[in-house]
């Protein structure tokens, strides 16, 4: 189930972005959850390229919290911003990139394999369940291993469905 507020930040998101250029789409909690996996999301993560996570800057600029700008960790790096709407963190990450066994991988593809969600009267383009999946295995990080269980799950009753 989906938090009333983060539904709302997701339908200005929607708006701010409608019409752009911009080529995003949701990753994280959020999309596992609109695509029917059982776990509740606290914030919204959004995946883009680097033109678009400046853009993205631009539009929800009276919600930022922390500007774009590239940022690195030991499992990840991106051009990385945070905002903030209706009290639900919102991180875009553009041209993101994840270490796996020792190697930096692109996720760009995801903007090209999107599926689109209706809630609410609004569409949304989510990142397809199987490449998150894959994602959470590559990093082979414990802490992921609830996540992968229950996007197996949801995937297992997709096919029954």
């Amino acid at each position: 189930m989906i938090d009333l507020k983060i539904v709302k930040a997701l339908k200005l998101i929607e708006s701010k972005l409608r019409g752009s250029r911009v080529r995003w789409v949701l990753a994280g909690s959020v999309s596992l959850a609109l695509q029917g996996v059982d776990i509740r999301p606290n914030d919204i993560d959004i995946l883009t390229d680097k033109e678009g996570a400046f853009e993205i800057n631009r539009l929800l600029k009276d919600y930022e919290v922390k500007p774009i700008r590239f940022r690195c960790s030991r499992f990840f790096q991106s051009y990385f911003g945070e905002f903030e709407i209706e009290g639900v963190k919102i991180e875009v990450m553009g041209d993101l990139k994840e270490l796996v066994e020792g190697e930096w991988r692109s996720l760009s593809q995801r903007l090209s394999t999107s599926r689109i969600i209706e809630i609410e009267g609004i569409r949304l383009p989510v990142s397809p369940l199987e490449d998150q999946l894959r994602s959470y295995q590559a990093l082979g990080r414990r802490e992921n291993s609830s996540k992968i269980r229950k996007i197996r799950e949801a995937l297992a009753k997709r096919s029954l469905d």
